[in-house]
């Protein structure tokens, strides 16, 4: 991997705040897209038809699958989960298209009990407190990150 690049610059949903970055990987340029007034994210990897599409297509859930959309460049957008495994997790929520939001959990530390019970790996300290999530509207992306700290991360 080689130099990256970053900016801002309009995504395919309005919004003027959709963070691109380039960089070089096994000698090929690609550029991400993270919107953040959306919460959709895309890749120059990620084309309609494509292997990354396909893949996507085989694993995602139903929900991420029927929010896809696929902009003038032929670019694939899927929605965002973010994970930050020692502050929390932001992801979608619903039951359709259109009755759907997105969700945010706080990262709490394992138990003494839960370390030594053998269900998480050694390494892992924290784990995702799925019983106190918080639900903010389709167009409250940037203020679930904010709930789990994402823009106070130290880089």
């Amino acid at each position: 991997m080689s130099e990256k690049k970053d900016k801002l610059v309009e995504g395919p949903f309005g919004s003027d705040a959709c963070y691109e970055q380039s960089f070089v990987q096994d000698g090929q340029e690609i550029t991400t897209w993270l919107c953040m007034g959306s919460g959709f994210t895309s890749s120059t990897i990620m084309t309609e038809g494509s292997e990354a599409h396909r893949g996507l297509l085989e694993t995602a859930p139903e929900l991420y699958k029927d929010l896809l959309h696929i902009d003038k460049e032929k670019r694939v957008w899927a929605p965002s989960t973010v994970a930050l495994p020692e502050k929390g997790m932001v992801f979608i929520d619903g039951k359709s298209k259109r009755d759907w939001e997105w969700a945010a959990a706080l990262a709490i530390e394992l138990t003494e009990d839960e370390k030594k019970s053998g269900k998480f790996p050694a390494e892992q300290t924290h784990k995702m407190d799925m019983t106190n999530v918080k639900k903010y509207s389709q167009n409250d992306f940037m203020d679930a990150l904010e709930m789990i700290g994402f823009f106070a991360v130290n880089q």
